[in-house]
């Protein structure tokens, strides 16, 4: 730490903040998705639907998140859990929630 840029250890002390709050978030979330039956998708922020985290019968498969404005040219992105890429562009949340089930090999024809 000696040595160190002051600025530099400030942004690493603030990326671990922000990380670790969207851990915690996350689990809230995963928590009231438990017990599911199906395909299901949640607020990350309860005031914003522009992520949505994304389960099936209760396990985590990953979030759909919009890109872009709302509107008819509206596209929702399709990220798997622990990635940081996309998979697909969709038009609907619920379009993109249902390849990442696919993605992971959930057969949501047969949702409960």
């Amino acid at each position: 730490m000696y040595g160190e840029d002051p600025l530099d250890v400030i942004h690493r002390a603030e990326r671990v903040v922000w990380v670790a709050g969207w851990r915690l978030q996350e689990q809230t979330v995963l928590g009231q998705l438990a017990g599911t039956c199906g395909l299901a998708r949640a607020r990350f922020y309860p005031r914003s639907d522009v992520i949505q985290l994304v389960t099936y019968d209760g396990e985590h498969l990953g979030h759909v998140r919009r890109d872009g404005p709302r509107g008819p040219a509206e596209r929702w992105l399709a990220v798997l859990k622990h990635q940081a890429r996309p998979v697909g562009c969709y038009r609907t949340a619920l379009s993109a929630a249902k390849a990442l089930a696919r993605e992971c090999g959930k057969d949501i024809r047969n949702n409960c």
